[in-house]
């Protein structure tokens, strides 16, 4: 299991590597730079990793749990990436998405800031492992949804996006599946898990890899989606309204 594991983690930062490497001659970081600032601080924390282990092993726990915690926001980032392009055609949705996103992710730091602040150095283990958890699910669900509104009105994708979706939504549900089990099963299938995990992460990385090669622009949309969200937006300011309306002749009468 361990010499499994080991050529999965060599084989999972060789393809870290060539993704970085290709999008580097593509000139592919300027048109997705969450993505690419994801894949490259996962890359460079891996490295940070093996050096410190070697050379510092007695700071290697603090550091792990360090660039664990800024490698989980940075892979926030892969969602909001997802939203922003799935839905730039769409002015109005993507307004609203990226506010619920960044509502999101700001609620999940602002509770790992306030257990940190009580005791950084004990509870920097749960904390990290306890936002990984949070992170996992709620992007688990925004994944979902995303998928739902393409399923639903048909939106269109480009190949790098499209790959982009498939590969970090295979991931994330192997890692809150290994997340969501591991308190079930005990320490003792913490291996197992990790197998698991990694396994996912090599799928998503062949297909980012693949999907990723070159440069593939999104079609353009119909505006469906749009005139939908338009039409629920004037019935929510019409009932709200009507609402604010009648508070005030009760208040009055």
């Amino acid at each position: 299991m361990g010499y499994l594991s080991q050529a999965i983690w060599w084989a999972c930062n060789l393809t870290l590597a060539l993704i970085l490497l290709r999008a580097w001659g593509g000139r592919f970081f300027g048109r997705y730079p969450y993505f690419y600032g994801y894949v490259s601080c996962v890359f460079c924390s891996s490295l940070l990793r093996v050096y410190v282990w070697t050379a510092f092993p007695q700071s290697y726990r603090p550091l792990y749990w360090i660039s664990e915690a800024i490698s989980v926001v940075a892979g926030f980032g892969v969602t909001w990436e997802i939203y922003v392009h799935v839905l730039a055609p769409y002015n109005g949705v993507n307004r609203m998405a990226r506010s619920i996103l960044g509502v999101l992710l700001g609620l999940v730091l602002a509770k790992a800031f306030v257990e940190l602040w009580r005791d950084p150095l004990r509870s920097l283990g749960l904390t990290t492992a306890e936002l990984e958890g949070n992170l996992r699910v709620v992007q688990a669900l925004l994944l979902l949804a995303i998928l739902g509104l393409i399923v639903q009105y048909a939106v269109p994708m480009g190949r790098n996006i499209r790959s982009m979706l498939m590969g970090y939504a295979f991931y994330i549900g192997c890692k809150a599946v290994a997340l969501s089990l591991q308190p079930r099963w005990g320490d003792g299938t913490g291996s197992v898990l990790d197998l698991v995990h990694r396994l996912g992460y090599s799928v998503a990385l062949a297909t980012w890899v693949v999907g990723m090669w070159s440069y593939s622009p999104d079609p353009a949309p119909d505006n469906s989606l749009e005139c939908d969200y338009e039409r629920i937006s004037e019935h929510t300011i019409r009932a709200l309204g009507q609402l604010r309306n009648h508070l005030i002749h009760s208040w009055r009468a």
